[in-house]
């Protein structure tokens, strides 16, 4: 477990994650799948199971989570490249100015959780008032998405580079924005997608995938057609699935934080399970908003710029208010486990490229301009 000991508490819940999705992909592609037989990449001439070892083992190692030019790709979820980026050029430019850009708004958001003390103690996210305890709420998963924006961008500048890729094979990791005026579209098309597949095999009545069949009808295959929806309570059933098993992720990051905290602490107190409540509480978001959907459908109402706004604004309320029981979790175990050794400052602590730019340029430091602004709060 010494890996997972950076001294940064986010870094660590991280890794604790990344453990709970290894466990269930190992399960997914031990038991639950044959992936030679039920994937197949739009490049393969034959099915992977002909190939030679060598080869089936670094197929195995190729297969995207995300299914990007796999069979498995859920289409309707993943974003294109936009066409004007499609060269290697173009590509390689849109992903440096995005790098510069969630750069920037990642350091941003590393400020303000630095310097505003309610991250920095057991003090409760809704302390100061209802604005700055939205903000307070979602400055974390900000500071998320810039982080894997960069990330994301720059594995694709090296990818695309290397003449390793085409650039349709790196579209964005998240999707519209527009789309998120549902908590169900949030999720499954604007959030990232890169652990759907995994989630949703542990729904019911899972297809089992033939990409070698011929699955026409002419073809005399049994196997059930792409285009076949699911009843609601099957969907349903697997969306409830899908955020447990999402839930049990990141407890992984809950169990790496109590093993610090009972490593360092004398008189441990128990944090296993504060990441549960939120990801459990998504399905009944969904339920709500899908009994709402289907009133207004039977009172006529379309869906248009008015319904949107309205959505938009359920799914900003309906996320301020289940995150603040998550980051409340959070920033309360970090703060356990990884004590502050004096008020706004830790030791892995050091000065960010924009509070460099800033000092420079206008002689300000921004460190202590931020800090005086929660002074009176």
């Amino acid at each position: 477990m010494a890996i997972l000991d950076t001294g940064v508490g986010y870094f660590d819940y991280s890794f604790g994650g990344t453990m709970g999705v290894s466990m269930l992909d190992a399960i997914r592609f031990l038991i639950l799948t044959r992936p030679l037989e039920e994937y197949r990449h739009e490049s393969d001439k034959v099915p992977a199971y002909q190939l030679p070892f060598i080869q089936r083992y670094l197929w195995l190692t190729s297969i995207s989570s995300r299914g990007i030019g796999w069979s498995f790709k859920a289409s309707h979820s993943i974003p294109v490249v936009e066409p004007q980026h499609r060269t290697r050029k173009a590509f390689i430019a849109s992903r440096l100015r995005r790098i510069f850009i969630y750069y920037f708004l990642f350091e941003a958001a590393l400020l303000y959780i630095r310097h505003n003390p309610v991250f920095t103690s057991t003090i409760s996210l809704t302390s100061q008032g209802y604005l700055l305890c939205c903000v307070n709420a979602l400055v974390m998963p900000c500071r998320f998405y810039a982080g894997m924006m960069c990330i994301h961008s720059t594995a694709a500048i090296f990818a695309v580079a290397a003449n390793i890729h085409e650039p349709q094979s790196w579209p964005p990791p998240f999707g519209n924005w527009g789309d998120a005026y549902t908590i169900r579209r949030f999720w499954g098309r604007t959030w990232h997608q890169n652990f759907r597949y995994t989630l949703i095999m542990f729904g019911p009545n899972r297809r089992k995938e033939r990409p070698w069949e011929d699955q026409s009808p002419s073809g005399g295959s049994s196997t059930q057609q792409p285009n076949q929806r699911d009843s609601w309570a099957t969907s349903y059933h697997r969306l409830c699935n899908a955020f447990l098993c999402s839930a049990l992720i990141h407890v992984c990051g809950d169990i790496v934080l109590q093993i610090r905290i009972r490593k360092n602490v004398t008189t441990s107190p128990n944090i296993i399970g504060f990441s549960l409540p939120f990801f459990l509480l998504q399905p009944v978001g969904v339920l709500i908003e899908d009994a709402a959907i289907g009133m207004g459908k039977l009172m006529g109402v379309k869906i248009g710029r008015w319904s949107k706004i309205l959505g938009y604004t359920w799914v900003w309320v309906w996320l301020c208010w289940t995150l603040l029981l998550w980051v409340d979790g959070l920033k309360n175990a970090i703060e356990v486990a990884y004590p502050t050794l004096e008020p706004g400052k830790t030791r892995y602590f050091c000065v960010t490229v924009t509070e460099r730019i800033v000092k420079k340029i206008f002689g300000v430091d921004l460190a202590s301009t931020i800090s005086s602004l929660f002074t009176d709060l």
